[in-house]
């Protein structure tokens, strides 16, 4: 009966029995599990599992993956320290912008160049720092060619401003000081006009002489063909320096061109004339195909027009063809000049713009070229906020086309096509 009794006392403990078991089990499991949580997000050491179950494989585990964290960590401490000593290193300034163009961070040649403060201006707009209208303008626009801006922190400084975008939706603004070369340009520049007008004054009485003397009939018949020779050197030199005072104020001007009316059909149906009425000559073919103006400065886009055409008759023989077309689209005007001349390797393509380059020099003196065309069209282009593009095909001839903004271009009634 004593045993009954407590059978019956012991069956009725059991269930209270296991519960306490079971949560023991419980809580154990999950301190195991807090442990390997801190070892794995808090960096905390893993203290010793027992040796049986699941647990030693647990443990191996959390510190394989704690090792491999460990040493990305280093390995991103050793770049970010070899940037950041890389980048103090560099004499350009460095600035990251986020998206809504506010500095994240910077080099400390941007401290130097841009008066940057990195206790002060990390989290700050850009343009509340560099304060000019143009590069807030280059800031919403397009970025593909470099800026050049006064510099913040000094008068007489100048600065080229670059912004590349990179990441996600990140900007990093290159910032280089080229003061000394722009007052290298300046100084240049101001030596050519100088120059260029010094010398204009003495070639004009040499000519005058020259002109006299080539057509004086008490000269002596052997002095004929030096004379005329000088007087062609002289006029070809006289040519050099109108181009090249041409060139330096069109190089010096900070204004864009004017908004003066211009008609591309008056200035290139007399240029076109002009060039007809020399014998031999190419085919002159002029397409009008549309009788949209311009919007500019009369001069300067007659000068583009005849630069472009006369280039294309100086290297086309007689008998070939050059099409001069005048178009307006919804993008702006489009003037194109494509010859069946001797054509340009494609290598020397890029430096057809630089001033006094000849791609066969011999040929271009010989014709009365200055070298200097190319350049002024390139540059009275910019006054017009406009692009030159040029294809060619050695042996096959070129194109030169101009490309004129919509803002630049009053569109008209379309005209018919006229052949010279």
């Amino acid at each position: 009966m004593v045993a009954a009794t407590a059978a019956g006392l012991l069956m009725g403990q059991l269930p209270w029995v296991l519960f306490a078991a079971l949560s023991a089990y419980v809580v154990r499991v999950l301190y195991k599990v807090y442990q390997i949580d801190q070892a794995l997000f808090h960096g905390t050491r893993v203290a010793s599992f027992a040796t049986s179950g699941l647990w030693p494989e647990l443990h191996a585990k959390v510190i394989n993956i704690r090792e491999k964290s460990r040493a990305r960590k280093r390995r991103h401490l050793r770049l970010v320290r070899a940037v950041q000593e890389s980048t103090s290193a560099i004499s350009d300034a460095g600035v990251i912008l986020n998206a809504a163009h506010e500095i994240v961070w910077f080099n400390r040649a941007a401290r130097e160049l841009l008066g940057l403060n990195p206790d002060t201006d990390i989290g700050t707009h850009i343009a509340n720092l560099v304060r000019n209208p143009e590069f807030i303008e280059y800031l919403g626009g397009e970025q593909d060619q470099p800026l050049l801006v006064p510099s913040p922190v000094s008068e007489s400084g100048m600065l080229e401003i670059q912004l590349i975008p990179y990441g996600r939706d990140q900007l990093l603004a290159i910032g280089r000081d080229v003061t000394h070369q722009v007052h290298l340009e300046r100084t240049r520049r101001d030596f050519v006009a100088n120059a260029s007008h010094e010398l204009r004054s003495p070639l004009t009485v040499i000519s005058g002489y020259l002109d006299t003397l080539a057509y004086d009939d008490e000269v002596p018949s052997d002095w004929k063909a030096p004379l005329s020779e000088m007087l062609r050197q002289v006029r070809r030199m006289t040519q050099i320096l109108r181009d090249l005072i041409e060139l330096t104020r069109l190089e010096s001007a900070d204004e864009p061109a004017s908004f003066d009316f211009v008609s591309p059909r008056e200035n290139l149906e007399r240029i076109a004339s002009e060039y007809a009425a020399r014998k031999p000559a190419p085919n002159l073919n002029l397409d009008l195909q549309s009788d949209a103006g311009i919007l500019g400065t009369e001069t300067e886009v007659y000068s583009i027009f005849y630069n472009l055409i006369s280039n294309a008759v100086r290297f086309t023989p007689s008998g070939g063809r050059i099409d001069v077309v005048w178009d307006s689209t919804s993008d702006g005007g489009v003037f194109s000049v494509a010859d069946t001349g001797i054509g340009i390797a494609e290598e020397l393509i890029p430096r057809l713009t630089e001033r006094f380059y000849r791609v066969d020099p011999g040929r271009s003196r010989a014709s009365g070229g200055t070298g200097l065309g190319l350049a002024i069209v390139k540059h009275a282009l910019q006054r017009h906020e406009g692009k030159l593009e040029i294809f060619s095909e050695e042996g096959k001839g070129s194109t030169f086309v101009c490309r004129f903004p919509a803002n630049r271009v009053v569109e008209r009634k379309v005209v018919s096509q006229s052949s010279v």
